[in-house]
């Protein structure tokens, strides 16, 4: 059984039991450290991960809060708390542990713990870091490299240490997704390579101001070995002379800064590094400027990593699009429907719209995230013959939209479910070409992720389909 008061041994406190609590609690306690995990919350799924744990001597505890009154008691038994991502290090608990001299860690300080003796990628930016992350392990897996995705993508870097040292698994190159959470609360996360895929306003409730959210990202690129920058986002151009050096890339190529970028898309639409041709961007079947970037990206990365030029297009034949990027869900001769669930604030939905050329309805909703909306309403503007809003900023976006003299048609709803057939019905009134679910918002109102709203409104569209035949 666990003894967690034993003063001998590393005592950690995890606080949260998600995934990361849950693989970090596992790790920690298969190398013969002392684990307490504590939850506030209680669930079907809370007791399912705590009845495996507890089969395994870790005492878990469910609706426990993490105040500081309700875990003084292990204060003076305690050497280490890991943290949730998502509570703040501002947060009063957290302020009274530091002044008690207790070691704040995030999962993925234990992670970087364990397997820096392994090749690493840190992937980092406001948008692009799960395709960028998802592409490279794909092309780096597709020329015989132990490859995986980690981090925030959705697989914890302490399940892969747990592996990695139980079974002896090998692992030529880690691919870490890291959110401005994660990188935060790291002490030392020095990865081989770094890539910044972009940098737009988000997560200011978290960080306070753009800075603050810079400095983070920042961060990571800082402690890198090999860093890798996007020059056609703006705000990562504009602090070119700012950053530590690094490799930057460009896929405009009507005003390619060949001084200044190592990769580019030339005008025959080839990919080149320094001016040599590497392959051409046919290779690749995303849609959108904004993944010719990441393209690009993962290209510079993977020439770092030894592979040629044959070898990156090689792999792009079989690469298919992460769920809830652009995602084509349905489709015949006159109608095409796409789910962009991942469209989490305007600066992606803007990408996301932009990339479509085709007459347009936008689905957008949820909780609204700080950020600047004008290009967002401008865009819809101009290119969409209307947009259905849900959800609890409905009443908000349709504001926003009004304050550019908006002259589309706006319909509000309460739910996702009750505006499908609406809007079905709407575009085949319309002659619309295509229905692109961009939220341009969080899915926090009404659904635990992105993933899970995705999912729902590709339930909502495959039942509007087969059993109201509407199409």
């Amino acid at each position: 059984m666990n003894n967690f008061e034993n003063h001998n041994k590393e005592n950690y406190l995890i606080v949260g039991l998600g995934k990361s609590g849950f693989w970090v609690s596992k790790f920690l306690h298969s190398r013969g450290k002392q684990v307490l995990v504590i939850d506030e919350n209680n669930n079907k799924k809370l007791s399912e991960s705590k009845k495996i744990l507890e089969k395994d001597g870790i005492k878990v505890i469910l609706n426990k809060p993490f105040l500081y009154d309700e875990i003084s008691s292990y204060l003076s038994k305690l050497t280490y708390v890991i943290l949730s991502p998502t509570i703040r290090l501002d947060n009063d608990t957290v302020l009274k542990l530091i002044k008690s001299k207790i070691i704040i860690l995030g999962e993925i300080d234990i992670g970087w713990q364990y397997l820096k003796t392994l090749n690493w990628v840190g992937i980092t930016g406001t948008n692009g870091k799960t395709t960028v992350t998802h592409l490279l392990s794909h092309i780096l897996s597709k020329n015989n490299m132990v490859a995986p995705s980690a981090g925030n993508i959705g697989i914890p870097l302490s399940k892969y240490a747990y592996h990695y040292y139980k079974y002896k698994e090998n692992i030529d190159w880690l691919i870490t997704e890291l959110s401005s959470y994660q990188i935060e609360i790291s002490h030392e996360l020095k990865p081989q390579i770094g890539i910044w895929t972009s940098f737009t306003s988000d997560h200011l409730d978290r960080h306070k101001n753009l800075e603050n959210y810079f400095n983070i990202k920042n961060k990571l690129l800082k402690n890198s070995e090999i860093r890798i920058y996007n020059y056609d986002d703006k705000n990562l151009r504009d602090s070119y002379n700012k950053l530590s050096k690094g490799i930057w890339i460009s896929s405009n190529n009507e005003s390619i800064n060949t001084k200044k970028c190592d990769y580019w898309i030339d005008k025959d639409g080839f990919i080149n590094e320094k001016g040599m041709k590497l392959f051409d961007k046919k290779f690749f079947n995303l849609k959108g400027d904004h993944n010719l970037q990441n393209l690009l990206l993962v290209t510079a990365a993977a020439r770092k990593i030894g592979l040629t030029g044959n070898e990156i297009s090689n792999a792009l034949l079989s690469y298919k699009n992460l769920p809830h990027r652009l995602e084509t869900i349905f489709k015949n001769r006159r109608l095409e429907i796409i789910n962009d669930s991942k469209a989490t604030n305007f600066d992606s939905s803007f990408v996301g719209i932009h990339s479509i050329n085709k007459s347009l309805i936008i689905i957008s909703g949820g909780r609204k995230k700080e950020g600047e909306h004008k290009a967002w309403s401008e865009i819809i503007n101009q290119k969409c013959n209307s947009i259905f809003l849900f959800g609890e900023s409905a009443d908000e976006l349709k504001k926003l939209l009004l304050e550019i003299d908006f002259k589309k048609q706006i319909f509000i709803f309460k739910n996702l479910s009750d505006l499908v057939d609406k809007v079905l019905i709407h575009a085949e009134k319309e002659k619309i070409e295509a229905i692109l679910f961009s939220p341009a918002c969080s899915s926090f109102d009404q659904f635990i992720n992105y993933e899970e709203r995705g999912n729902y409104f590709k339930f909502l569209i495959k039942e509007a389909i087969t059993k109201k035949n509407l199409l």
